[in-house]
């Protein structure tokens, strides 16, 4: 009863204008207690219902980085296709120059039996001249050929040819006749 006579005794002294305010903020009051709509992001997806706050955040950051995974993946398997077809590109180029390379040495083989067929045809020519015609023609070549063919001669010709050439010629060649020879440079 007592508060029965409270509001009527404020009806009596707040004006009309007043109470409309007190509407207004009570209103205001039971609307600021109403649960507010949530949020795109605070709503749970697939798999979320029933999960901690926490467990949300860490389960999306899971996905976002499952993503960028995938994304890493994608980028790394198209990587991986195009050195798949660089690979198949250079076994083809290396397949090419190493059948170049082979036909490169036949061909230097070739060359190399010619000149040795060459040379001794030309050692036995030079075995069959005199000594001092053989001097005259050895000391005019090339000293590599003229070694090569001294080579070739029978000792006792290459020796008579020597001896019939400058001294300085058959001082030259008698050195590089008794040189070793390496395998990885003789022609």
């Amino acid at each position: 009863m007592k508060k029965l006579l409270l509001i009527a005794a404020l009806l009596v002294v707040v004006p009309a204008s007043a109470e409309e305010e007190v509407e207004e903020v009570e209103e205001a009051d039971e609307e600021r207690e109403a649960p507010l709509a949530p949020l795109p992001w605070d709503q749970p997806r697939d798999g979320e219902e029933g999960c901690t706050d926490e467990e949300i955040l860490v389960l999306r950051d899971l996905r976002k980085r499952s993503l960028e995974l995938d994304r890493r993946e994608a980028g790394l398997d198209e990587r991986q296709a195009s050195l798949g077809d660089l690979e198949v590109q250079m076994g083809e180029e290396l397949a090419k120059l190493e059948a170049m390379r082979a036909v490169v040495l036949d061909l230097m083989q070739q060359q190399k039996d010619q000149n040795l067929e060459r040379i001794g045809a030309l050692a036995r020519v030079i075995d069959t001249m005199k000594a001092r015609e053989a001097a005259t023609m050895l000391a005019g070549m090339d000293e590599q050929i003229a070694l090569e063919v001294l080579r070739k001669l029978k000792p006792k010709q290459a020796g008579k040819v020597l001896g019939a050439m400058p001294d300085r010629k058959a001082q030259r060649l008698g050195d590089r006749m008794t040189a070793l020879v390496d395998p990885r440079t003789e022609s």
